[in-house]
């Protein structure tokens, strides 16, 4: 199959919440230093699921969720609205995440399954929201070092407003957005055209941010888009991280070429303390609206329920769904 890569950097001053931009580049100091050059990856031969990178036997960590229940001495649950600016969980998403609950997140034939569903849920935080759905994370639990790789092998859901992702935040607590996040995998589940623009069945996007304190957020992003017949949802794909000292490259199946790369030197980055030289912990989710897709929700393409009733033929297509995660340090 013939995949076509296109590469979109994007810098933008804020993201996910309210106020004006600011910045205090004035202040701060580049580092662009010791940059990492020696490891080439090279991806592993075979395929696991689909067009998914095959599993090695190299692992310091793997996930392959052969069990009914999540691993809660590796993973814990997000719950709630979580609005400490910028509407909830910073992006002004229109789900509550529930914590432990088996309609919205459980494993089902050796996959993690993710559901997004639409009905009304008040979370702990006592906000009401008409939609609910799940976020797991390796927060406080498992660290994910620099000098490593990372490989998820996923598929996406189709459903306009759905927003699944596969991201991280310093283990160590740091502040966002000075600490950096990292974006392994963003999709939207919008299907068609909006204003001439592409569909999105065929699109994922890795991306970093960075900056001081909000609202000086600033982010690069590299999209990587599949062919119309291949799609990420509906098929696997798996997305790499190759997370160095001074070096992010974002992998999709076994391209060798990374279709985002990171270092110092790249601007607007080199203006900032390059934050990456850390631990970071995973996060597993799927938001319902919000800034990604500009508010854009169909809450007849979503579940109406636990079952999922509404889509009783193929239920799986409104679902983020994991197969296997590995973990390896580079030695």
């Amino acid at each position: 199959m013939k995949v076509i890569i296109f590469i979109c950097i994007l810098f933008l001053v804020s993201c996910g919440g309210g106020g004006s931009s600011s910045s205090d580049s004035n202040n701060l100091t580049i580092d662009n230093t010791n940059t990492n050059t020696s490891y080439v990856y090279i991806p592993p031969s075979g395929k696991s699921k689909d067009n998914c990178v095959a599993q090695t036997s190299t692992s310091d960590y793997v996930e392959n969720f052969d069990n009914e229940q999540l691993d809660l001495s590796v993973w814990s649950y997000d719950e709630g609205c979580n609005n400490n600016g910028g509407g909830c969980n910073g992006n002004n998403e229109y789900q509550n995440y529930t914590e432990n609950d088996l309609d919205n997140l459980f494993i089902e034939d050796g996959l993690l399954k993710i559901q997004p569903i639409y009905e009304i849920n008040t979370g702990t935080d006592n906000v009401t929201q008409n939609y609910t759905s799940a976020k797991i994370m390796t927060k406080d639990k498992f660290p994910f070092d620099y000098n490593s790789r990372v490989t998820v092998c996923f598929r996406v859901p189709e459903g306009t407003g759905l927003w699944p992702a596969i991201w991280m935040l310093p283990f160590d607590g740091s502040p966002w957005p000075s600490g950096g996040e990292i974006d392994l995998m963003e999709a939207k589940g919008r299907s068609y055209s909006v204003d001439g623009s592409p569909g999105q069945s065929n699109l994922v996007s890795s991306a970093v941010h960075f900056g001081t304190q909000w609202p000086d957020n600033k982010y690069i992003v590299g999209e990587f888009y599949s062919s119309n017949e291949n799609t990420f949802q509906n098929y696997f794909h798996s997305v790499t991280l190759i997370f160095q000292e001074n070096k992010i490259n974002f992998y999709i199946n076994n391209e060798n070429t990374p279709h985002l790369s990171i270092d110092p030197t790249l601007y607007p980055l080199n203006q900032y303390n390059y934050p990456f030289n850390r631990q970071y912990y995973l996060i597993i989710n799927v938001a319902v609206g919000g800034n990604f897709d500009g508010g854009r929700v169909e809450p007849n393409e979503i579940c109406a329920n636990s079952a999922c009733s509404n889509f009783s033929d193929d239920p799986d297509k409104k679902r983020l769904l994991i197969d296997w995660i590995e973990y390896e340090k580079i030695r």
